[in-house]
């Protein structure tokens, strides 16, 4: 048996067990963790109620069962009702306040090392595979890179990496790697602004490169402690380079697009999150559409188990190539 024919039944077990591990671990998790999130459903409902005594039993019951989750806990309640809350608890949360803008400015001081540590950096590491019967039998293997960082209230970095490849009958049939990075910056309390750069090389598209840079005004359509979605459009600008083929040398393409994008989110449990990012691109001389779906169970602190699934399409492919591109990933995360 080969390495690839290990790897295709090794992933078909883990889509067996992304299911497994979502319900096995939910309730351990919430035990072990115990999030702001459930507190503030339990806070909103007594404070609908206008029932204070609750409000104050509840929050009491939270701080003592979860120290180390205090200052989390006292945050989610003062956004629930600041007037409820006791002097003592403001004071507490200004004092924590305080402190977190000295870190911040005592870490701006030390120069460069302020971005690059990373230690201050939230990354993701993801390694899965694919598989597929019928016609043809394809194994595959993906993995992924994730970091993201925000610069005080008004800042926010985020860089995705992500590669795949895949063997069918013996021959490398998917060879692509995407890069994308985001700045974004808040100026406004519900709008941002956005500059989205992404880099895709696929050996199987039918282009060498493509690039697309873009700058976009986004908002905040709502964010609640269980769901969020927020919108972004702007121009932009697309350059391919289209492979050359038997009957046409390679050429540069340039145009001018419009991209409106979306990313939703949908916290199912407390340990199982739903995510989805959808695009559209306009451009003078093509139309681009893509949908990015994905699961992602919670297992401990550091892994999690993820089911995804990707979907594009562009009006106008190479010849020899498909309009609609698809992908299944199931894969392992580790955070660190």
């Amino acid at each position: 048996m080969t390495f690839m024919q290990l790897f295709g039944n090794a992933k078909k077990q883990i889509l067996v067990a992304f299911f497994a591990l979502a319900a096995i671990t939910t309730t351990a998790e919430v035990q072990a963790s115990g999030t702001p999130t459930g507190i503030s459903d339990l806070l909103k409902t007594a404070s609908v109620a206008n029932d204070k005594a609750t409000f104050d039993t509840l929050l009491t019951t939270a701080l003592n069962t979860w120290p180390n989750k205090r200052i989390e806990i006292l945050k989610a309640a003062r956004g629930v009702s600041e007037t409820w809350m006791s002097q003592a608890y403001l004071d507490e949360l200004a004092a924590a306040q305080k402190a977190e803008e000295a870190a911040e400015a005592a870490s701006r001081a030390r120069g460069v090392m302020y971005y690059l540590d990373p230690k201050l950096w939230q990354g993701q590491a993801q390694l899965g595979g694919s598989t597929s019967t019928g016609d043809t039998e394809e194994q595959g293997i993906s993995a992924a890179l994730s970091f993201e960082r925000a610069f005080g209230p008004k800042w926010n970095h985020s860089i995705d990496l992500k590669f795949d490849m895949a063997r069918s009958d013996g021959a490398t049939t998917r060879q692509k790697f995407v890069g994308q990075y985001e700045l974004m910056w808040k100026p406004w309390k519900d709008v941002f602004l956005l500059s989205f750069s992404e880099v895709e090389l696929d050996k199987f598209s039918g282009y060498d490169y493509r690039v697309i840079e873009n700058l976009a005004v986004g908002t905040e359509i709502f964010r609640t402690p269980r769901q969020n979605l927020r919108i972004e459009a702007g121009p932009g600008i697309r350059i391919s380079r289209v492979e050359a083929t038997d009957f046409a040398p390679a050429m540069t393409d340039k145009e001018f697009l419009g991209r409106v994008s979306s990313t939703y989110e949908l916290k199912l449990t407390d340990t199982i999150v739903f995510k989805d990012r959808a695009s559209a691109i306009f451009g003078s001389d093509s139309t681009t559409l893509e949908n990015w779906a994905q699961f992602s169970a919670r297992i401990n602190s550091h892994l999690a188990a993820r089911l995804s699934f990707d979907i594009k399409y562009d009006s106008i492919a190479p010849i020899g190539t498909a309009k609609w591109d698809t992908a299944t990933r199931a894969s392992l995360v580790y955070d660190f």
